[in-house]
């Protein structure tokens, strides 16, 4: 990716920062207007939201990404998303939210009380309980011997 910045003229405009701390990575998201997921589609990641979609959204950022079937329902309206593995409609997309300030607020805002109302731990964890419970009551199922008639 260096080399291909380089390639490209871009390397003075980019940094690879790598695995950050956390503290840092935080002070470099509140700087973004718009937070980008460049995960190509793929199998794994048409099926996984990746951890930076639920923290952009935290942090009341728009997204831009490729339309994967995972990152549309988690994200939903906090997103705009490119057609898949489109890397001239990714870039297209945001330059588009880049222009608009306004819609930018708005999908940030969405993302935020989408994280805050719906997503986060407090309202996942019961339902997570309640799927363990339903699995482990198969497995007790499966273990109880059944009465055989004669």
């Amino acid at each position: 990716m260096t080399a291909l910045a380089r390639d490209l003229g871009i390397a003075d405009n980019v940094t690879f920062a790598g695995r950050v701390p956390d503290g840092e990575m935080l002070a470099m998201l509140n700087t973004a207007d718009v937070c980008v997921n460049s995960d190509v589609g793929n199998e794994l990641n048409d099926k996984s939201t990746m951890n930076k979609i639920m923290e952009y959204m935290a942090l009341g950022k728009p997204i831009v990404q490729f339309d994967l079937a995972e990152g549309r329902y988690s994200a939903q309206r906090a997103s705009l998303y490119a057609k898949k593995n489109d890397t001239l409609d990714l870039a297209a997309k945001i330059v588009e939210l880049l222009d608009d300030p306004v819609r930018r607020a708005e999908m940030g805002e969405f993302g935020r009380r989408r994280v805050e109302n719906e997503l986060e731990w407090r309202h996942e964890a019961p339902k997570l309980l309640a799927a363990y419970d339903a699995l482990w009551r198969g497995v007790e199922a499966s273990r109880t011997p059944q009465s055989v008639e004669t």
